[in-house]
């Protein structure tokens, strides 16, 4: 492999491949093709990044083209198809988030990565950042004490209303395509915080419904919903997603413990500890920016991250990676069980 990874894009129809391919160039990848079925997106690819050619089927992609990688950017129904196909040609996959639609779809990915001995990472953003990596920290080794709660709320108006495009929008209001709605979409990244903060889920109970004020949504896609969560812990956690946030976007979570509390918001970290010895402890908040672009030591961007860990050999690990990224659609996937049915689900499944 030469010191600069040769990628090419499979899937275009998510919003999310403008910015992780330019993640990628600014990490010192080169972008060489792409494939997607929509000649607009093809041309868009094409003209934006100065590449040759492109294709509308990945076949003739692999065909033409010796790729280290991929930037996988499509519905999360085809994931595990475009996975495995990458995986037969021994190239790498970096792929958005969630991992698939189905626990079933996550199966094969993982199988497939791993049989291949493929690095295959699946970019939950929330991971890289320097408030992550301190709040599991500070939860880690007791500096809160005892975790026993943890809340989490995301959102934003909904995929139609902050600008999504066509192509995004076709397959976000797609049960089958997307996997959900709501939860599926905006959830994942608070289910795969907690479970990578906290460990296994043995419990959720989920609550799912529309708002019911716009006719564009199928009776089937939620745009509202809540989860309850026990951790093999004893932990409790409560999750909320919104399609339809009136306002300012109230993404942030809160983690509880016997002797502090975490306040983690978007661009804001705030501890409290009645713990003795901390630095700048004063018996109060103590006031932690994270939105000065630091990242966690040893950790790059995504893009970054991924370039190293294929050029340099090392493993892809924590919640981003296969099987990471696989137990938090398990626990998406029991969610839903337990909306549909009323019952509580236990995991794993």
């Amino acid at each position: 492999m030469s010191e600069s990874l040769k990628v090419g894009i499979v899937g275009m129809t998510s919003d999310h491949v403008w910015r992780m391919a330019e993640q990628l160039v600014d990490a010192g990848a080169v972008l060489v093709t792409g494939a997607d079925p929509a000649e607009e997106l093809r041309n868009s690819v094409k003209d934006r990044f100065g590449l040759e050619t492109v294709y509308a089927d990945s076949a003739d992609m692999y065909k033409n083209h010796s790729l280290d990688a991929v930037l996988l950017c499509g519905d999360n129904a085809g994931k595990a198809g475009l996975v495995e196909e990458a995986a037969s040609h021994n190239v790498h996959v970096m792929q958005d988030k969630p991992i698939s639609a189905t626990l079933e779809q996550a199966g094969r990915i993982v199988a497939a990565s791993e049989s291949a001995d493929i690095k295959l990472m699946v970019a939950y953003h929330n991971f890289f950042g320097d408030g992550y990596g301190r709040t599991k920290e500070w939860i880690n080794d007791g500096t809160i004490g005892d975790t026993y709660l943890a809340r989490a709320h995301i959102g934003h108006a909904g995929p139609r209303e902050i600008g999504c495009s066509e192509y995004f929008q076709g397959w976000l209001f797609d049960r089958e395509k997307n996997g959900g709605g709501t939860f599926i979409d905006e959830a994942c990244y608070s289910l795969s915080a907690f479970l990578d903060y906290l460990g296994p889920i043995t419990e959720i109970s989920a609550f799912m419904n529309q708002m019911g004020w716009r006719d564009y949504l199928p009776a089937d896609v939620e745009d509202n919903s809540v989860a309850i969560v026990r951790f093999q812990s004893g932990v409790l956690g409560v999750i909320d997603s919104k399609w339809g946030q009136i306002g300012p976007l109230p993404n942030g979570s809160s983690y509880h413990g016997t002797e502090g509390t975490l306040l983690v918001g978007r661009g804001s970290l705030k501890l409290y500890s009645r713990k003795a010895g901390l630095p700048d402890a004063k018996q109060g908040w103590i006031d932690v920016p994270t939105d000065t672009g630091r990242v966690r030591p040893g950790i790059g961007g995504e893009a970054e991250y991924f370039v190293q860990s294929v050029l340099n050999d090392t493993p892809i690990e924590g919640a981003v990676s296969a099987r990471g990224a696989r137990a938090t659609q398990e626990a998406i996937e029991a969610a839903y069980r337990s909306a549909t049915t009323g019952q509580t689900v236990k995991l794993p499944l």
